[in-house]
């Protein structure tokens, strides 16, 4: 049983990063509440590089361990959430996918799948406490704390991942916003955005289950290899 996953594997981390709200201004709804807030109130915190135990083997397999906090928060109208990213192309076959598990609260997950200026495909994936979300490659996502709880995820990645905010920042958010009261408002500076669809990850059956990632990461480290290999991925669906 590892003990230093979740909340006590933050003693560890190697990289601590404090995201504030000057760092997330240029993507939040509320640009009136940007302009008024305290510009380094914290709003959430990334330990990167975490799992002392078991941090060797996960390096070992190309992968990284993370933890993000984020308490219940509303930054104006818009529940607090993270500045939203995607994985760049890593050859032919796509971008690398990304492994969650909720630790503490829910999560939701608006993922979204662009070309060019246009998206074609946006989710809400809402994982509860021990429920796991798969981010498929092609899908930039954000990380949202609608709840009136303190938010603790973990994550697997492969350590060549590389994550860019770029179009987040240039169209300030991502292509809907989750508002106080269940509100759900389109981002006007997307060209194109479908309707929102509320979906579930599909999950490979060896990712079922309440253990955590690193316990499972050990019981079976040649299955998180798609991690690192999007081809292994590609005939899957993105949500069910």
């Amino acid at each position: 049983m590892v003990e230093s996953t979740g909340l006590a594997a933050v003693a560890f981390a190697r990289l601590h990063q404090v995201r504030k709200l000057r760092e997330l201004a240029p993507v939040l709804y509320d640009e009136e509440y940007c302009s008024k807030a305290d510009p380094e109130l914290p709003v959430y915190e990334v330990y990167r590089d975490c799992c002392d135990e078991a941090r060797d083997l996960i390096r070992k397999h190309g992968l990284r361990y993370d933890v993000t906090v984020m308490p219940p928060l509303l930054l104006g109208e818009e529940y607090v959430k993270t500045l939203g990213h995607r994985h760049l192309p890593c050859g032919e076959v796509g971008s690398h996918p990304e492994i969650f598990n909720v630790v503490e609260g829910e999560a939701q997950f608006l993922i979204q799948e662009q070309r060019s200026e246009d998206i074609i495909d946006v989710s809400l994936l809402v994982a509860k406490e021990g429920e796991k979300t798969l981010i498929p490659p092609g899908y930039g996502h954000v990380m949202i704390n609608a709840s009136s709880r303190r938010l603790v995820t973990e994550n697997l990645i492969s350590r060549n991942c590389i994550q860019a905010h770029d179009q987040y920042v240039k169209n300030r958010g991502a292509a809907f916003y989750i508002l106080s009261g269940g509100r759900h408002v389109r981002n006007p500076r997307y060209s194109s955005v479908p309707e929102l669809r509320m979906s579930k990850s599909v999950m490979p059956s060896f990712l079922e289950g309440s253990s955590g990632l690193v316990q499972m990461f050990l019981n079976h480290p040649d299955r998180f290899a798609f991690l690192n290999e999007p081809s292994r991925f590609a005939q899957w669906k993105v949500t069910a």
